[in-house]
């Protein structure tokens, strides 16, 4: 249940960066965070596919433990 927690609030980041992004704001830079333009054009989508990955995890072992 932890995993699908962090994982989905991760990925939430990540959708909230896109669109920020996409609107020329800098979520990154809001928090206090400097990310390098190369880091910073691809940050939204490493944060989605990893939060999913996480978020997986959570079920996987979910389903293991009979919750």
């Amino acid at each position: 249940m932890f995993l699908k927690i962090i994982g989905g609030a991760i990925v939430l980041w990540g959708i909230a960066d896109l669109i920020i992004g996409l609107q020329g704001g800098d979520l990154w830079a809001q928090v206090g965070i400097t990310l390098p333009d190369i880091v910073w054009q691809y940050s939204h989508y490493v944060a989605i596919v990893l939060g999913g990955i996480i978020f997986s995890m959570g079920g996987n072992k979910d389903e293991a433990s009979g919750e």
